[in-house]
C-alpha cells in the first residue's frame, strides 16, 4: 500500500487572471456593511462596495503565498478605481463607446491566455464568490481609456515616411542583437504633496511582487501608464536601449522601484530573443500530462497499482517507457505535442526548467484528487520571424506615440478634477 506525503509539491496548472496566479480568496464577512460614498470624482460616488468588489478580484489574482487584505492594498484600489473612474468620465465626455462583444472578446482573450474557456472563467469566479461583472467592467473601463486615447490624441497624430524608414533600419539592427522584452508598472506622482503617498503605494507593490504577485495582473490593476491594459508590455529593446536598472536582470525578474521624471517604475523582463532568432517562449516543447485520480475508498490492489506506477516514474528513462508505465497501470496519459512554451502553464515550465528532459518530474497534488506526473519529449528552438511591414510599423509608431502623449494629457485632466475623499485616506 503506498501513502502519499504531505508535503507533496502543489502546483495550480488551471491558471487564474494572468500566467503565474494561484487562486486566494477574499474572505468576507457575511454582514455586509451599508452602502456608503467613499470618495467622489468631479460628483461621481466610489462606494465601499465598489471597492469590496475590486479588492476581492485583485486578491483573486494575487499570486502565490498567503495574502492578506491590507489597508495599502485597499489604497492601491481606492487609488485605482479613483483612476478608472476619471478615465470613463473622460471617454463618456469624447462619447467614446465599447460594444458587448468587444468585452466578450477580452475576457476570452483571458480565459485563453490561462488555458481557459469564457465558461470554465465564469464557473470559477463563481467557486470563490467573486463576482465576474467587477472583471468585466474593468476590461471595459481599459477598453474605453484605451479608445478614447487613440480617438483624442491619435486623430492628431502622423507618421511620416522617414519615420518608417529610419524604425526600420533600427530594427534591422536590432534583430542582430540580443533583445529583452520589458514590462512596467508605473504609478505618476501628479502633485508633489503625493509624492509621500505614492512612495508608499509603489513600495507595497513592490512587497507583494515578492511574495509571489504576478506581475501581469498588478500591472492590469494598478499601472497609471496605458501599458497597463496589456499587462504592462512596453516591447522589445536591445541592451544599450534598456534601462540602466534592468541590464543585470534575468528572464522572470524585475527592477526595485525607479524614480524618475516625476513618476515609480518597476521593470520586468518578460522574454528574450537571440540575434535573428523569434522569442525564447515561442520554441515549441513536447511533454505527457500523466494524470491519476484519487480518492479515500481506493482498493488496496489500485492503490497497490498506483504506488508501483510511481515507483516506476522515479527510473523511467524517456517519455515512451513511461507512456508504456501509464498505460498498463491504466492511467490518463495526455500527450501534449508542439505546444509553443508561451501557452504552457507557467507552474509546468519551472518543472521542466528544473527536471532534466526524458526524466519524470516529481508527483504534483493539484487537488485531494487530483495527482500529476510530468515529462518533457521535445524541444524545439523558436523560428525566425519575418520583421514587420511597413503598415505595420506605421501603427507601432503611431500607437508608441499616442501613449506617451496620453500620460501627459492624463495628468493634466487628473489636475483639473475634483476628488473629495469622505474618509480618512
Amino acid at each position: 500500500m503506498f501513502m502519499l506525503k504531505k508535503n507533496i509539491l502543489s502546483v495550480a496548472i488551471c491558471l487564474l487572471l494572468t500566467a503565474n496566479a494561484l487562486v486566494y480568496a477574499l474572505a468576507l464577512d457575511n454582514k455586509k456593511p451599508a452602502v456608503s460614498i467613499v470618495v467622489e470624482v468631479n460628483s461621481e460616488p466610489i462606494t465601499n462596495e465598489d471597492i469590496n468588489k475590486r479588492v476581492a478580484l485583485v486578491m483573486l489574482s494575487a499570486g502565490e503565498g498567503e495574502h492578506k487584505v491590507t489597508p495599502e492594498i485597499i489604497d492601491q484600489v481606492k487609488d485605482a478605481l479613483i483612476q478608472e473612474k476619471l478615465q470613463r468620465l473622460i471617454a463618456k465626455q469624447l462619447k467614446t463607446v465599447v460594444s458587448a462583444a468587444e468585452v466578450d472578446g477580452a475576457i476570452n482573450g483571458i480565459a485563453k491566455e490561462n488555458n481557459m474557456d469564457s465558461e470554465d472563467l465564469k464557473k470559477l469566479f463563481q467557486s470563490k464568490g467573486v463576482d465576474i461583472r467587477t472583471l468585466r467592467e474593468r476590461v471595459e473601463s481599459n477598453l474605453l481609456w484605451i479608445r478614447s486615447v487613440r480617438q483624442a490624441i491619435g486623430a492628431h497624430t502622423t507618421i511620416s515616411e522617414v519615420d518608417v524608414s529610419n524604425e526600420k533600419k533600427k530594427m534591422e539592427e536590432n534583430d542582430k542583437k540580443e533583445q529583452f522584452e520589458l514590462a512596467e508598472i508605473v504609478l505618476f506622482i501628479d502633485k508633489p504633496e503625493n509624492q509621500k503617498h505614492v512612495t508608499s503605494e509603489i513600495n507595497s507593490l513592490y512587497k507583494q511582487l515578492k511574495e509571489g504577485a504576478p506581475f501581469p495582473a498588478l500591472a492590469r490593476n494598478f499601472s497609471h501608464a496605458p501599458s497597463g491594459a496589456q499587462g504592462g508590455l512596453v516591447g522589445w529593446f536591445t541592451e544599450e536601449q534598456m534601462p540602466e536598472e534592468t541590464k543585470r536582470l534575468k528572464v522572470g525578474q524585475y527592477s526595485e522601484p525607479v524614480l524618475r521624471s516625476g513618476r515609480y517604475t518597476i521593470y520586468y523582463v518578460k522574454d528574450h530573443k537571440t540575434p535573428g532568432q523569434a522569442a525564447d517562449s515561442e520554441a515549441k516543447i513536447s511533454y505527457l500530462d500523466v494524470k491519476i485520480e484519487l480518492s479515500e475508498n481506493l482498493k488496496e490492489e489500485d492503490q497497490n497499482r498506483l504506488g508501483q506506477f510511481l515507483e516506476q516514474a522515479k527510473t523511467a528513462t524517456g517519455c515512451k517507457v513511461l507512456k508504456t508505465h501509464a498505460t498498463v497501470a491504466h492511467i490518463q496519459i495526455d500527450e501534449m505535442n508542439d505546444v509553443p512554451v508561451a501557452g504552457v502553464p507557467d507552474g509546468i515550465r519551472k518543472l521542466f526548467a528544473a527536471t532534466p528532459k526524458g526524466k519524470a518530474t516529481e508527483p504534483i497534488r493539484l487537488s485531494e484528487t487530483d495527482l500529476r506526473v510530468f515529462m518533457l519529449c521535445e524541444q524545439k528552438a523558436p523560428e525566425k520571424k519575418k520583421l514587420p511591414s511597413d503598415e505595420e510599423i506605421r501603427m507601432m509608431l503611431k500607437e508608441r506615440r499616442v501613449q506617451e502623449m496620453a500620460i501627459t494629457q492624463f495628468n493634466r485632466w487628473k489636475s483639473q478634477a475634483t476628488i473629495r475623499h469622505r474618509a480618512p485616506r
